[in-house]
């Protein structure tokens, strides 16, 4: 488990990996920024501009509900009776709100059908932005967005307009419903004052009065006292009556509640202005949407919240004034107890002249109440007062040149950056040394790099297929390059390998790989020269019976190996071609392909073959079939001293090691020897 946690901590991708992955892919990040570059441009090119348009407004006290009776409500907010939402929210949410905005959009467009009209109201919300200047501010600000700027100007003219009609329009509303219902009391009072006035009438014509009694200055003071005060809270528990019976009247629950009643609440009275402005609004909405809508069902439930808070203040008012009521009717109780010994006719038609007063001081209230209302019908202000008209720059607001270009940049330098590493993250290749020499009984016999001179169109097309490379023999007497160092530090490590002065030297080398385009053949032609570079007398055997690729790279055509191993040439020597370049190399050829390679390797001649040849020269070089489809690198391997693995960067699994170790661990076979070959600049010296 540790092992396999070191494994892990040494693969993972650092960060200076990944920063060495990018230097040698910087063409990448040149050419995708280049091209998102391109794009942004087109896009700044052909995207129509937008231009933003602002204009500062003040709401009137009036509108927010700043005058008396609010200001004694905020004090019962803010002691925790009573909780009053802030109106500014509210007139900022209706400017934006559809009621608002299907208006304007008619009127900005003449013959438009109802679902072109509503899609241009949706997109004029979409670009409209309106913001409260503080929590406590009367000041809004609002902007608007349009390819035009004079038609950004007039749209928003055209919101501060339709939302000043609306409104006057609900407070008209509102006065006329209080004005029919004045009307109604009227023509009900007028009608029992006539008769009372003819019961009076009657009374003194009846019993001959012409005048009431005197009384005693002091008694009569003191009744006229308490009469006026009862007078005064009968009226106000008769209005008070009369807008609880219209909250226990489920059937008008869509009904306007009375303002300015009279009825000396503040808090009821406010309430009931609240509930009229919220009831008006979610009928304005009932218009264009239906019942289901979020926004309907909150207002019905904050509507149905407000009835119960003012009905319970209601009937709290009525308690009060019935208490006030039975202590003053006791004590006009006592006070007409005292004028008892008065003819009861007196007695009797001051109960009817009291009557008289309180149906007149009621008459009378409301005929005022009607006037005020009419006088508020005829004149009506503005709720907003405009402060900044609709304004604003000539520059566009929308597309944003600099910013553009900068994320087209920036996005062209994160795509190859995010696709590398993702792809190295995932990557489960070995990709340099530190890859395999993690693993236990691998030997590494070195790292050959990256061929550089392959077209770069060649070489995407090679990785994309997985095809080995195409090059022949690169290593030379006296070139000095990455490639010819590579192949003489693998060399020594060959030259260590042989035990010399022992009883048998390890001279007979195989050379196969894990998978097919490994670069296998390549490695091993241009090792058979690299030791002969170094006066070695090497045999290089192309074993390969099924491709024969080392001897079309040596050019060594004609009968060879497969043909001695079939008994059709007997004389070794006559198949053997020397290196026209390296005398100390000598080359055996595959021959004539056969079609059963495989007993032809494991039968008597091959054996007795490598035995006569370990005296024959220093080193036997045998090019192999690869390991994964064929059986015939496990026959050779029998008969050879060492076992080289061509492992190419990129495309061998990490897997397959592991499999690997534990196949030879389970063996108890020779430790692997591999070598890593194509290995890129970035991973040759880390």
């Amino acid at each position: 488990m540790a092992e396999t946690t070191n494994k892990k901590s040494e693969n993972f991708l650092t960060i200076i990996d990944l920063w060495r992955l990018c230097i040698t892919r910087w063409r990448w990040f040149v050419a995708s920024m280049i091209i998102c570059l391109l794009f942004a441009v087109k896009h700044l090119v052909t995207a129509p501009y937008l231009y933003s348009r602002s204009a500062t407004i003040m709401l009137r006290e009036d509108v927010t509900g700043n005058n008396a009776s609010d200001r004694s409500i905020k004090d019962f907010n803010e002691i925790g009776f009573v909780n009053q939402k802030n109106k500014v929210t509210d007139i900022v949410r209706h400017f934006t709100s559809l009621d608002v905005l299907l208006e304007v959009a008619s009127r900005s467009e003449d013959s438009l059908s109802w679902g072109e009209v509503f899609s241009k109201a949706e997109d004029i919300q979409s670009r409209l932005s309106v913001e409260c200047d503080g929590k406590e501010s009367n000041i809004i600000n609002l902007s608007y967005l349009d390819f035009s700027t004079a038609e950004a100007e007039r749209i928003l003219t055209l919101i501060l307009t339709v939302y000043s009609e609306k409104w006057i329009l609900d407070k008209q509303e509102i006065i006329r419903s209080t004005s029919r219902f004045i009307d109604s009391k009227l023509d009900l009072l007028e009608r029992e004052l006539d008769i009372v006035d003819d019961s009076i009438s009657s009374y003194k014509s009846r019993f001959g009065i012409t005048e009431i009694e005197n009384v005693s200055n002091i008694y009569l003071q003191q009744q006229s006292e308490a009469d006026a005060e009862i007078l005064k809270l009968s009226n106000q528990k008769a209005m008070a009556e009369y807008i609880r019976s219209l909250l226990e009247d489920e059937s008008a629950q869509q009904q306007l509640l009375l303002v300015n009643s009279g009825i000396n609440n503040t808090l009821i009275e406010s309430q009931i202005t609240l509930y009229n402005s919220l009831l008006l609004q979610m009928q304005s909405h009932m218009e264009y949407t239906s019942g289901q809508n979020p926004l309907i069902i909150n207002l019905e439930k904050e509507l149905e919240s407000l009835r119960k808070n003012i009905y319970a203040n209601v009937t709290n008012h009525i308690r009060t004034i019935d208490i006030q009521l039975n202590s003053l009717q006791s004590y006009h109780g006592e006070t007409s107890s005292k004028i008892s010994s008065k003819p009861t006719q007196a007695k009797h038609l001051i109960s009817i002249e009291r009557e008289q007063k309180v149906k007149e001081s009621l008459y009378l209230y409301l005929l005022q109440k009607k006037e005020e209302n009419e006088i508020s019908l005829t004149y009506q202000s503005a709720p907003i007062r405009i402060i900044d008209i609709p304004h604003g720059s000539g520059k566009p607001t929308s597309p944003k040149r600099m910013m553009v270009l900068f994320a087209s940049l920036f996005i062209g330098f994160l795509l190859p950056l995010t696709f590398l590493f993702i792809q190295a993250t995932f990557d489960e290749t070995v990709h340099k040394g530190k890859d395999i020499t993690s693993y236990p009984n691998i030997n590494l016999a070195g790292i050959i790099p990256e061929i550089r001179h392959e077209r770069t169109l060649s070489k995407l097309y090679r990785i994309i297929t997985h095809r080995e490379h195409p090059a022949g023999i690169v290593v030379a007497n006296g070139l000095n390059n990455n490639v010819n160092e590579a192949f003489r530090r693998i060399r020594t490590k060959i030259e260590q390998m042989t035990i010399t002065g022992s009883d048998k030297e390890a001279k007979v080398f195989m050379v196969t790989s894990f998978n097919k385009n490994a670069g296998k053949t390549f490695v091993s032609t241009n090792l058979a020269v690299t030791l002969a570079i170094h006066q070695k007398h090497v045999l290089f055997i192309d074993a390969d019976l099924r491709h024969g690729s080392a001897s079309q790279i040596f050019r060594t055509d004609g009968f060879g190996f497969a043909d001695y191993l079939k008994g059709t040439e007997q004389q070794l020597s006559s198949l053997l071609h020397r290196h026209p370049d390296y005398p100390t190399l000598d080359i055996l050829p595959a021959g004539t392909l056969p079609s059963n390679p495989t007993e032809l390797l494991a039968s008597a001649p091959f054996t007795h073959l490598i035995e006569s040849l370990r005296t024959q020269y220093d080193i036997v070089l045998i090019d192999t079939p690869h390991a994964d489809e064929f059986t015939d690198a496990e026959i050779i391997e029998q008969q050879a001293d060492v076992k080289l693995f061509v492992a190419r960067a990129g495309l061998l699994k990490r897997q397959r090691l592991e499999d690997l170790v534990s196949m030879q661990e389970e063996e108890k076979a020779k430790p692997l020897t591999v070598v890593l070959n194509a290995v890129e600049n970035l991973y040759y010296k880390s």
